[in-house]
This record gives structure tokens, sequence and C-alpha cells, in this order.
């Protein structure tokens, strides 16, 4: 079975939204959705005070929809949108 590194992007609705509710529920979300081990949520500068999420988990990519994942996360409160940014699959 493949497995994979998913990094979701998150942006939230203004500057002044707070992120630890967002990165809390983000990670809850992915581990319902079968990550598989830790996961880890960054947040990093944007543009005009904005700061986005990252949320990194690994994924059995077979039984994984990393777009319906991403769409849970949007529905999150204070979320403006949410996308699947980058996957990497895992060697070894």
């Amino acid at each position: 079975m493949s497995r994979a590194v998913v990094t979701f992007k998150i942006m939230p609705e203004a500057p002044d939204t707070p992120l630890g509710p967002i990165e809390h529920e983000a990670q809850h979300i992915a581990k319902k959705h079968g990550a598989v081990g830790d996961t880890k949520a960054t947040q990093e500068p944007f543009a005009f005070g904005l700061k986005i999420v990252r949320v990194l988990g690994m994924f059995n990519v077979e039984s994984s929809d990393f777009e319906a994942i991403a769409a849970e996360i949007e529905k999150v409160a204070g979320v403006q949108s949410a996308e699947v940014e980058k996957m990497d699959l895992a060697l070894g």
C-alpha cells in the first residue's frame, strides 16, 4: 500500500482570525480521515499581516480522498479556503 505525505494549505478569513482552533480542528479532520501517525501544523506569513496554516499528514493513498478532506476543512469556522497544496509519495 502506497503512502503519501499530503500538505493542506488553509487560508483564514481575516488577519485577526485565531489560528489555534483552525489548526486543532484541521488536524482532527485529517486524523478522522485516516492520517497515519502524527500530523503537523504550522503558521506562515502570507501577505498584509495574514498568516496561512499548513497541515501535513501521512495517508494511505489508495483509501483517501484528499479533496474531500480539504472540503471538510474548508467548513471549519474562520476558514476562507482549504486546498491540497502538495503530495509527496513516501519511500520505504
